[in-house]
Order: C-alpha cells, then structure tokens, then sequence
C-alpha cells in the first residue's frame, strides 16, 4: 500500500530536481549573456561623461556631423544596456540620446533601431538599413 505512494515521491522528486537543474542552467547561460560580460567593460572604458562625437577615420568623405544629409544617415551598430544607458553608431559617429546628427536630435535609442527628431519631423534608423 505505501509502495506506490513511494513510487510517486519519487517521480516528483525526480521530475523536481531536472526542474531545478534546468532552472539553474538557465539562469547561468543568462547571467553570462555576451552583451551582459560585454557592458562593464565598455562602461569603465567610456564612463558617464559625454560622448565626444568623431569622424570615421575610414570613412572617404571629411564631412562634419551636422553637415551630413538624413538621406546619408546609415545606423551600423547599438550599444542598449537601458534605456539611459545606450549608444548609436550612426555613419561613422558615436552617438547617444540627446546628440545631433545632420540637423536632427538623437530621440531614442532602442535594441534594434534609433529614432531622430526634428521639430515634427521623426525618422527612424534600423539596424542593417536607412532610413
């Protein structure tokens, strides 16, 4: 009579320790996630202070960042930790929210894309495209 009662026990404490094993597996692979190893990092290195805008010491063209056009605008990599903590790489220049670039103000950058702003004018950059 008691034997299936065991029986059962023991499949739930079976079934409970893959549960937990899985749960902290999991949990491991997550904490340590690239962009989580990655952002201390970059954040000792470039800190809290203003980010000074800079030309593409690759780019063929000698063109300040305000004399860009929108049309020029090519968004090539994101930095996203929050939404306080996150930088663009638009054309060659390292920007955050609240920076300019070809006339318009950074609004809001976000994992996959940048919005731009100019009085009632927003266009958004996506990673891997225009705008």
């Amino acid at each position: 009579m008691l034997e299936p009662m065991f029986n059962r026990m023991r499949k739930f404490l079976s079934a409970l320790v893959v549960l937990i094993c899985f749960l902290t597996i999991s949990w491991t692979a997550y904490s340590q996630s690239l962009s989580d190893m990655q952002w201390e990092g970059f954040q000792k290195k470039h800190g809290k202070t203003s980010v000074k805008v800079q030309s593409d010491p690759f780019a063929s063209s000698g063109t300040a960042v305000e004399d860009l056009s929108i049309e020029e605008l090519q968004l090539s990599g994101i930095v996203y930790y929050n939404e306080n903590d996150a930088y663009a790489l638009i054309s060659g220049y390292l920007v955050r929210p609240g920076d300019r670039i070809a006339g318009y103000r950074v609004d809001i950058i976000e994992r996959e894309k940048v919005k731009l702003r100019r009085v009632d004018e927003v266009y958004v950059l996506v990673l891997g495209g225009g705008i």
